[in-house]
């Protein structure tokens, strides 16, 4: 009944990649979309990068909350693994089918190893650490992304002198994670809690660090082509870490986490990730790294609302910590 559903899932999403696809190469072939384009990027050159940061704000937001149903009754590496690998599929197909060439050996192997980092470190260990961690607290702690990549910037070779600005934003931010954590203390009796935490940090620092590996690799090769090259190496990575973990034997997740996954691959994948991929390409670092802000926002409003999940006093003292301290690290590094 699973595999039916899957493969269900996949044909329909084949089917409405497929169909876009003609329809979006008759529109360029009669030459509609890229006059339009050419109008709205010559009056409105950063029209495109901040439509493209806000989706990544917007749409990761709510991911946190897609990730948190999905797992429930969805193997987890196995749910980010279908949910890489169909989006990087259907966007591979967009492109071949446009005309785009196989990039070089030497590319396809720093995608991949960006794909590896990102997708199945950052999207793999989280799915698997919301089992036990709920979407706002680990929104917060993703929240340090920007953090994680100015120290990791540093680690790696950049003597820039850090500003005391920034100094002071660490040990703000340290402290929001105390606040975060200092009621939440009878959590950590639960073993699993704390694995979960410690994915959920994991992923954040691999994901960082995927970050400035491809800030440091660009290319002139369309970005979400590339992010294609990326999503599929990844889930490819991902079914490899399902199969050890023992999560394609039978299993049957609700209506509502197949919904999940297919929220997850448009929103979060295809929409989602290959807009950070433009934005990184096409906005400052300091200006890229803010969308934090906002996800983490967005991910714990709707894990409240929806999820009926905690937010007490000391939670929106963490809040507004945590953010502070990441806008003061991010502005003056």
């Amino acid at each position: 009944m699973l595999f039916s559903s899957c493969h269900e899932l996949t044909n329909l999403l084949g089917y409405f990649g497929y169909t876009l696809t003609n329809i979006f190469s008759k529109l360029h072939y009669q030459g509609i979309i890229f006059g339009l384009r050419k109008i709205i990027l010559k009056q409105h050159p950063l029209l495109f990068p901040w439509l493209a940061f806000a989706a990544v704000s917007i749409f990761w937001g709510t991911t946190f909350l897609a990730i948190s149903i999905g797992v429930k009754t969805f193997p987890p590496l196995f749910m980010a693994a279908c949910r890489h690998t169909i989006a990087g599929l259907l966007l591979l197909s967009y492109f071949l089918l446009r005309g785009y060439t196989i990039p070089k050996l030497a590319s396809l192997k720093t995608f991949s190893l960006n794909g590896i980092l990102m997708l199945a470190g950052g999207n793999g260990i989280i799915s698997w650490g919301m089992q036990y961690v709920g979407s706002g607290l680990t929104a917060l702690i993703c929240a340090l992304t920007p953090v994680w990549i100015v120290l990791i910037n540093r680690v790696s070779g950049n003597q820039e002198k850090l500003h005391p600005l920034a100094v002071l934003g660490f040990v703000i931010c340290l402290l929001g994670q105390f606040f975060l954590f200092k009621d939440k203390v009878a959590l950590f009796k639960d073993e699993m809690f704390i694995w979960g935490v410690l994915a959920v940090v994991l992923s954040n620092f691999l994901w960082a660090l995927g970050t400035v590996y491809a800030k440091n690799h660009q290319t002139q090769i369309h970005p979400m082509y590339v992010s294609a090259w990326q999503m599929i190496p990844g889930g490819l990575f991902l079914f490899i870490m399902a199969f050890f973990r023992g999560e394609l034997h039978a299993f049957a997740p609700a209506p509502e986490a197949i919904n999940a996954l297919l929220y997850l691959i448009i929103f979060g994948s295809i929409l989602g990730y290959g807009s950070y991929m433009y934005v990184i390409k096409k906005l400052p670092a300091t200006i890229v790294s803010t969308y934090a802000y906002i996800n983490t926002l967005v991910a714990i409003i709707l894990g409240w609302f929806w999820l009926h999940e905690g937010m007490d006093f000391s939670t929106l003292i963490a809040i507004v910590l945590t953010i502070s301290g990441v806008y003061l690290v991010s502005r003056n590094s």
